[in-house]
């Protein structure tokens, strides 16, 4: 019975961790947390110093936001409109999740397959190559009553 308790939250945590990370990926620098509090300007550069920040600000600039600031920075320098536009994708967002996961020495293939196989087994959404952020967000949305 406890163990069964733990798997369903340990669900419900898994299933709000991609979805946040895939709402703040696809949320312009000008709506996250970081840009109300001035502690970045609206391309994501940074104009305060981290070090110096605290309560809600340092929050806002947690290492799981820094680490989005960081991803959408990258997205946001190619000069490709057509490729910006595809590594808003959720395969995209993946791989670089992947990459962000092995950087901490964790197993990032392992990541991956298990946010896969929740997203197919929860929401029966099975991730291909052309999945946009978009229309997971908005499923998500719907869900949670947004």
């Amino acid at each position: 019975m406890i163990n069964e308790a733990s798997s369903d939250f340990n669900k419900v945590i898994g299933a709000f961790t991609v979805y946040k990370f895939i709402k703040l990926l696809s949320t312009p620098f000008n709506k996250l947390d970081a840009f109300k509090y001035d502690i970045i300007d609206k391309n994501g550069k940074y104009l305060k110093d981290i070090d110096q920040l605290k309560g809600h600000e340092k929050k806002s600039v947690d290492a799981f936001n820094r680490m989005i600031i960081g991803i959408k920075k990258i997205i946001s320098t190619h000069q490709n409109p057509s490729l910006r536009a595809k590594m808003k994708s959720l395969p995209t967002a993946l791989m670089i999740l992947q990459d962000e996961v092995e950087k901490i020495g964790a197993n990032g293939a392992e990541v991956i397959t298990e946010v896969r196989a929740y997203l197919k087994e929860i929401y029966g959404i099975e991730v291909n190559d052309d999945f946009e952020v978009d229309a997971l967000n908005e499923m998500f949305d719907e869900e949670i009553g947004e």
